[in-house]
């Protein structure tokens, strides 16, 4: 990959009945500051908060404001909560949509977002959406006009990592690079795909599915706990690979 087709992994977001018992378990959790909601999908039939970590990363929690909501399926299907979504800036999404068409991924939504093209990529193979945003400045995010509350006391400082489990970690991480064209890194055992400075795991797993965040350490102990049937770590920064 090139300079010019750089990606950042900017949010992640899980799926639950409950959007704000999410969000609150996180804030007490890793003292992370008040929350908003994004405007665009109460209209699509979702409530969310979204939070932030350190100065550029997202965690957010949606859930149905509707009834026949596509995430009611979700997460009858998937038996509860869970990792429904990475949020992921590039500067062009066409050529990632390219690429994924030819690794075999399709593109099931294709919209504009706050006057920037947004597509969400799906397969059964993936274990989840990513959401390709096309902003062309890596200095720029959705959320830079919103202020919320500083954190009082964070514990954690930024997203360092996100864990997927499969039955064929080799072959999933084959497919996500295929779709970010980027090389898959072995260097420490299980194959990681970055997407800038931020990790995607792939370790063996009974399906496929999202199993772990983990935050990196701003002054907590490396800890681990059960949030939105995610395990969320923390870990130091040099532990978000291992």
């Amino acid at each position: 990959m090139t300079d010019e087709q750089w990606t950042i992994l900017r949010q992640v977001i899980v799926a639950a009945p409950d959007d704000v018992a999410v969000a609150e378990q996180w804030q007490q959790a890793f003292g992370l500051g008040e929350g908003f909601a994004d405007p665009e999908l109460e209209g699509i039939g979702l409530h969310d908060v979204t939070l932030r970590v350190g100065p550029e990363a997202y965690l957010q929690s949606i859930s149905s404001a509707a009834d026949d909501a596509p995430v009611n399926r979700w997460l009858q299907r998937n038996g509860g909560p869970g990792g429904y979504l990475l949020s992921i800036q590039v500067p062009d999404v066409a050529r990632r949509v390219a690429a994924a068409e030819t690794a075999g991924v399709r593109a099931v939504l294709d919209t504009i977002a706050f006057g920037h093209r947004v597509v969400h990529l799906f397969s059964k193979e993936l274990g989840l959406i990513l959401e390709l945003d096309e902003i062309d400045d890596p200095e720029v995010w959705f959320w830079d006009d919103i202020q919320p509350a500083e954190d009082l006391d964070p514990l954690v400082s930024d997203v360092a990592a996100v864990e997927m489990a499969t039955p064929d970690p080799d072959a999933l991480a084959a497919l996500w690079a295929a779709v970010f064209e980027v090389d898959v890194d072995r260097s420490t055992g299980a194959p990681v795909v970055w997407l800038g400075r931020r990790a995607v795991r792939f370790v063996q797993g009974d399906r496929t599915r999202m199993t772990a965040i983990e935050l990196t350490a701003a002054r907590a102990e490396p800890s681990a706990q059960v949030i939105a049937g995610v395990e969320t770590r923390v870990v130091s920064g040099a532990g978000a690979t291992s």
